[in-house]
């Protein structure tokens, strides 16, 4: 069965993530009331509609119940405060809101919504990250001291097992996974023999502080 994601609300963040889930293969419906913002995502995605998704019967329409995630992607504070109580009401299974800032986040959260996102906060985030260290090239954020970094290994561990790198006691992290960006070749919890090669990526958890002072590729 393919899977359906419903996304409302057709700006720059809303239709990139159509764009994108579409690609992936995934049934994707899209709504806005905007007709050109509809028609120029009409042969990429399964289907785009015009209407007005702040009216409780057109979320019915749409089943909104059937889908594995509904997306509201609408900036307008009011709109995607009431999109989300429908949701809600109509009985989405999963609900992921965009807000314009923390405060909107929370209302949203409050309401209902399964995940709040902060597109230009999380970006600054993650660029800011990146500019900490260069060779962090992405990071999940797990406790508030915590991360899970992925990492391009620095020239030091290139030709290094992991055992010589001993990266436990030298910077108090934990080697999770290597993946080959060649040939995406995923090891889970590599062996201390294991050797890095220049092509491989390194998933580390540790503390924000210890992962920030590893050397820099």
């Amino acid at each position: 069965m393919v899977r359906k994601f419903i996304v409302i609300g057709l700006g720059r963040f809303g239709s990139y993530l159509a764009k994108t889930l579409a690609a992936e293969g995934l049934e994707v419906l899209c709504i806005d009331r905007n007709q050109k913002m509809v028609e120029d995502l009409s042969n990429e995605v399964a289907e785009a509609l015009v209407a007005d998704a702040t009216r409780k019967e057109v979320l019915k329409s749409i089943g909104v119940d059937e889908a594995e995630q509904v997306i509201v992607a609408m900036s307008n504070l009011a709109a995607s405060v009431l999109i989300v109580l429908y949701l809600k009401e109509l009985g989405a299974k999963s609900i992921i809101a965009k807000a314009n800032d923390e405060a909107h986040a929370r209302i949203l959260e409050l309401l209902g919504a399964d995940r709040v996102v902060i597109p230009e906060q999380d970006a600054a985030l993650k660029e800011a990250r990146a500019l900490i260290n260069p060779n962090m090239v992405d990071f999940l954020p797990l406790l508030p001291e915590f991360l899970i970094a992925r990492l391009d290994p620095p020239a030091e561990f290139i030709g290094r097992s992991l055992k010589e790198l001993d990266l436990r006691r030298r910077f108090h992290v934990y080697v999770l996974a290597i993946r080959n960006k060649i040939t995406q070749k995923l090891i889970l919890l590599p062996p201390a023999e294991h050797v890095i090669e220049k092509e491989e990526e390194l998933f580390v958890l540790g503390k924000k502080e210890f992962i920030e002072k590893m050397p820099k590729g």
